[in-house]
């Protein structure tokens, strides 16, 4: 006779629980792709614990830092120019700047 292993899905609450952070938190790194996303059952949202669990040890991993096309490097700012009154800017654009700042919060959560 084979038993399954029972599992509790994730909510946005477990996974706010779980990382310290509040639930709008979740919803806007779920949006941003920092978290992967859920699945609906309903009218609400689950992860699955190993796709949360799994993703959360390969962004708390050391390996994950250093190796070639981690996320790490893919925060690097990627500028645009803008012309305002003649002169020529750079500047980051508003959603990287969101972005940057999450992912500093995230960091520093998982420090």
């Amino acid at each position: 006779m084979t038993t399954a292993n029972a599992f509790k899905p994730l909510s946005k609450e477990d996974l706010a629980d779980v990382l310290g952070v509040s639930i709008r938190t979740i919803e806007n790194w779920v949006n941003e792709g920092i978290l992967p996303a859920p699945t609906k059952l309903g009218n609400r949202v689950y992860w699955h614990p190993n796709t949360f669990y799994s993703w959360l040890d390969r962004r708390l991993s050391p390996d994950a830092a250093e190796a070639p096309g981690s996320h790490a490097t893919e925060q690097e700012p990627v500028r645009t120019k803008l012309k305002v009154r003649g002169q020529s800017l750079t500047e980051k654009t508003e959603l990287e700047k969101v972005r940057n700042r999450t992912q500093a919060q995230l960091d520093a959560l998982m420090a």
